[in-house]
């Protein structure tokens, strides 16, 4: 065999191993690429969705202020037609006017509350069962205001029975003062309760953030 035919077998050996060096190194770098891009997806999408939960959460708090707000003002509460106040008593029109304003803040709390439970879906799929477990606190306690709200509403309803409105009332009396927000030196037990709720949310939905 001559000097050239060695040399250009060399050069073919050589080249082989160089494309299967390369193309080895181009499958590791493309793998490579793909997990991070992946982990970059998903840190993206589980920002965003911590994003929007926590906004969620914060609107629930605001809505449920807005419920057990003591000031309840004129314009919130709507008068019945002409012809409806003229088939009614003057307790029936106030209770009319009171019982509308409770409705339109609770219905605030409705609407924040499906719109967080849509996230929680998606939250559920990212994260798993414990994920909407982290609501539950908050959850609680806006259905213990919603007895609340619903036994103080029936009671005040002059066309309740009066056994109903005696039900309602001791009711009332067995559970916690929860209906109105407390201000200024004394504590309000509730508003502390649900401010530790959204704390422990936090810090579950936070680390998110970081990603």
């Amino acid at each position: 065999m001559t000097s050239l035919s060695c040399i250009a077998e060399y050069s073919t050996v050589v080249k082989d191993v160089v494309l299967t060096i390369a193309a080895v190194v181009g499958v590791f770098v493309a793998v490579k690429g793909l997990s991070t891009w992946n982990r970059q997806l998903k840190g993206g999408v589980e920002y965003e969705l911590t994003r929007r939960l926590l906004k969620q959460t914060y609107r629930l708090r605001e809505a449920i202020k807005g419920v057990r707000n003591p000031v309840m003002w004129i314009g919130e509460m709507p008068s019945p037609t002409p012809d409806e106040a003229a088939a009614m008593t003057k307790d029936q029109i106030r209770f009319y006017g009171m019982s509308s304003a409770y409705q339109k803040r609770w219905d605030k709390v409705t609407e924040v509350r499906t719109d967080l439970q849509t996230e929680l879906l998606e939250a559920e799929a990212v994260w798993g069962r414990e994920a909407h477990k982290q609501f539950d606190p908050v959850f609680n306690l806006q259905h213990e205001l919603w007895v609340a709200v619903h036994s103080y509403i029936t009671a005040c309803n002059p066309d309740s029975s009066e056994g109903m409105r005696d039900t309602m009332n001791k009711a009332m009396r067995m559970n916690r003062d929860i209906l109105y927000e407390i201000s200024g030196e004394t504590e309000d037990e509730f508003s502390s309760d649900i401010a530790k709720a959204i704390t422990s949310i936090e810090s579950y939905l936070k680390p998110h953030l970081r990603k």
